[in-house]
């Protein structure tokens, strides 16, 4: 399988009339599936350790896209109109159908060890949400320690994938892995509509940092204005956060090139530098 044909491939697992029309579900972690891919197919020695690797990269994706598709469920009053309803009822079981897929994969290949790895990985995703939540609400998070939790919370399946790499390569994959889901982090909050940021559990990277920036007067009306109040577009604005994104996620990106000119790692150059292309573009 070619690393662009992974989100090809999980379409068959996620593509489903009903769930799209009733609601949406989030994206294939495409690029961190991809990058996982090229850091097994440059350990892979055969013909079976690679299909093994392409099998690993897509079930992952799908497990990524079940916790992402369960933090979504709506979670005010129950009384809702009817597409609402429906809507949280699909989240919730689109969610439990994408984990449910990732068992039967990995079960019907035998990779039962697999199957414990990840489940582990949930484990610790979950639990790093729930202190998320629990911290959210003692006190508001900065910018940074907002971008770290969810940078975090992106990379935990991912490194259940370690022990499978040689010594060699493991600290280049924390580091790559680290830098590339900063970069999802801020790509998405610079791409998505403040109704989609809405959805968001945790607020956003934009909120936090205005909050940081604000004059003194505007943090305290900060704290009352509804997050969808046209005040806050304003406040982006008067604060710059966009800059600010575009200075992070250049540093980001820079950090990727240079791990990926050092001396040996032309196959991962190679395979690696095309999955940075779309966030260039929004420098």
């Amino acid at each position: 399988m070619k690393p662009y044909r992974l989100l090809e491939t999980s379409q068959k697992y996620t593509e489903y009339d009903m769930i799209q029309e009733h609601t949406e579900i989030p994206d294939f972690p495409d690029i961190r599936a991809r990058l996982l891919l090229a850091f097994l197919n440059e350990a892979a020695d055969t013909e079976q350790e690679t299909s093994r690797g392409q099998l690993f990269s897509l079930v992952t994706g799908l497990v990524q896209m079940a916790l992402d598709t369960h933090d979504l469920i709506d979670t005010s009053p129950l009384h809702q109109e009817e597409d609402k309803m429906r809507s949280r009822q699909l989240n919730v079981l689109a969610g439990d159908y994408f984990s449910s897929r990732f068992y039967e994969l990995l079960a019907k290949a035998g990779e039962i060890e697999m199957v414990a790895r990840l489940s582990e990985a949930i484990c610790e995703n979950n639990r790093l949400k729930m202190n998320l939540y629990q911290q959210v609400q003692k006190t508001p998070l900065t910018s940074e320690q907002y971008i770290e939790a969810i940078t975090q919370l992106k990379m935990q399946l991912f490194l259940s994938f370690t022990a499978y790499l040689p010594a060699s390569r493991t600290t280049l994959w924390e580091e790559l892995l680290y830098e590339f889901s900063r970069c999802e982090v801020l790509a998405e909050d610079m791409q998505l509509e403040e109704a989609s940021l809405l959805q968001r559990p945790f607020g956003h990277y934009s909120l936090y940092y205005a909050l940081e920036q604000a004059a003194e007067q505007d943090q305290a009306a900060m704290m009352t204005e509804p997050t969808d109040s046209p005040r806050w577009a304003q406040w982006y604005e008067q604060y710059g956060t966009a800059g600010q994104i575009s200075r992070l996620l250049e540093q980001s990106l820079s950090a990727i090139e240079t791990h990926l000119q050092q001396p040996g790692n032309e196959r991962l150059r190679a395979d690696i530098s095309r999955l940075t292309e779309g966030y260039a573009t929004l420098r």
